[in-house]
Parts: C-alpha cells; structure tokens; sequence
C-alpha cells in the first residue's frame, strides 16, 4: 500500500500553528495551576495575543489583494473579449486571401 501526501494548504499551515500555540497556553494554564509564576504566563499571553493580530492582519490585507487580483483578472478578461470582437476565422485558403488583400494572377 502506497501512500501519497499533498502539500498543506496557507489555511491549513495556519490552523497548525493556532494549535500549537493553544497547547502552549493550555500548558502555561497547567503551570499557572499548580503555582507556577504568571509572569511567563503573562508574556506568553501577551506574545499569542500579538502574532494572533498580525496574522489577522495579514489576513486581511491578503484578502484585498485577492480581490484586488480577481478585479484585474475580469478587466483583462473583458478587454480580451472586446479585442477579439469582430475577429473571423477563416474557413478556407480563398477567404484567408481575400481577407489579407492578396491578389493572386491565374497561373
């Protein structure tokens, strides 16, 4: 039996990290229960509390540039539609012909 593995998606990657950082408080709570000084508690708090916000922000900021992307991606989208409006198709070598002007003497 084989097994295959995909790449952990930014959400996922995130996720991760959030339960990692709530084992570390869930482990400075432990510490703090049987007395341990709060001060580390406090600071570890006061850290999670910080890189929760500046993931928030990123967060934030990455969605407008998706939005800002996806609003690009439809301009090119429709001047791409616009351009090639009108555009033919030749069906034969004639109409190729006369579409490019060309003249062609009998032979």
């Amino acid at each position: 039996m084989t097994s295959s593995y995909t790449p952990l998606t930014r959400s996922e990657k995130l996720q991760a990290e959030f339960v990692v950082q709530l084992g570390n408080i869930a482990e400075a709570i432990r510490s703090a229960a049987r007395g341990e000084d709060s001060s580390a508690l406090q600071a570890q708090i006061g850290t999670l509390q910080a890189e929760l916000s500046t993931l928030t922000s990123n967060n934030a900021s990455l969605a407008q540039q998706l939005a800002d992307a996806n609003q690009l991606v439809s301009q090119l989208q429709q001047q791409i539609t616009t351009a090639s409006e009108g555009d033919i198709t030749p069906d034969s070598i004639a109409e190729v012909i006369a579409h490019l002007g060309i003249q062609v003497g009998e032979g």
